[in-house]
């Protein structure tokens, strides 16, 4: 697939409808931004509808409030599925019936090819630098809200420029992002400074189920899906929690489980020894990079829980 071709596939439609994985990070977000100006840009009607709202540290962006998650009626010319690996993790059903034409774009390695146009690369950082990619080699030229989208998208799937996806390549594709008008120092406090008191709160009581377990080298923390209505907060407000598993010295692998009576997900985090993309990839619809990864298992979290633990346990032997 050439960007030719899938600036033809453009071409040759005229509505889209485009979408990205449950649990919505800044890379779902900035690349649909992105990819949502561009084909306004050249006449297209478009909608974005998403499983859940976009998270309030995210809500700077323009253009994120034209964000829904109200599943649109009828049928569209194409469906443009971004950032997400294959349509389980979408978190909605019927998307084989949502759309003539399936385009997927994607960075993560167990992608499954899903769409009948398929531009995945999984030695990008993050879905953003693919978009970066296209608006370049296409000589395409954008305002600086979107360089600021796209800053975001790759900001955050590189855990703020720490995780080892950060290469030469990556700090140049920001840095043109900044040269057109995205503020790096901006979009940092507001994705990783900014939080409500009520936010402060929920992720204080998540601290508080902070647990070690196999000598240490395993760290996990939780939180019921019921304890962000009871303490005012957001959703996106736990967001970016599953990263600070790891923090301690000696852990290995950090796991972040968020759970309701009947359902428990995973946010799976590794220094790099242990591949967690493949213990995810075990539980149907989950997946992800080797040092990033997430599952849902259909049982409770005292069943759950010590399920991953152990799976986790002999994985590191």
């Amino acid at each position: 697939m050439t960007w030719s071709e899938l600036t033809e596939n453009i071409s040759n439609n005229g509505s889209f409808l485009i979408s990205s994985h449950a649990s919505l990070d800044g890379d779902c977000i900035g690349s649909e931004l992105a990819m949502s100006w561009y084909l306004k840009s050249v006449g297209k009607k478009v909608t974005v509808f998403n499983h859940e709202s976009v998270p309030q540290k995210f809500a700077f962006l323009q253009g994120a409030s034209e964000l829904t998650k109200d599943r649109p009626d009828g049928r569209f010319d194409v469906l443009l599925v971004l950032d997400c690996s294959n349509p389980k993790r979408l978190g909605w059903e019927g998307f084989e019936g949502m759309a003539d034409l399936v385009i997927n774009i994607d960075h993560h390695r167990d992608n499954t090819f899903f769409g009948a146009v398929n531009i995945v690369r999984n030695n990008a950082a993050a879905t953003g630098q693919i978009i970066h990619d296209f608006f370049s080699s296409s000589a395409i030229d954008y305002p600086p809200t979107v360089a600021q989208a796209l800053y975001t998208a790759i900001l955050t799937d590189t855990g703020g420029f720490r995780f080892s996806n950060t290469s030469g390549d990556v700090l140049r594709i920001c840095a043109d992002l900044c040269d057109r008008g995205a503020n790096a120092s901006d979009i940092y406090d507001k994705v990783y400074e900014s939080i409500s008191p009520q936010g402060m709160v929920l992720q204080s009581r998540i601290w508080s189920t902070l647990a070690f377990y196999h000598n240490a080298t395993i760290c996990s923390m939780e939180m019921p899906y019921d304890l962000i209505e009871q303490v005012g907060a957001t959703y996106g407000d736990s967001e970016g929690m599953a990263d600070l598993t790891i923090m301690p010295e000696g852990v290995e692998v950090g796991v972040m489980m968020k759970y309701s009576p009947t359902q428990t997900h995973f946010s799976l985090r590794s220094r790099g020894r242990i591949d967690v993309g493949k213990i995810a990839k075990r539980i149907e619809g989950g997946g992800g990079h080797s040092c990033a990864a997430g599952c849902t298992m259909s049982i409770p979290l005292e069943q759950a829980k010590p399920a991953m633990i152990d799976i986790i346990s002999k994985e590191l032997g």
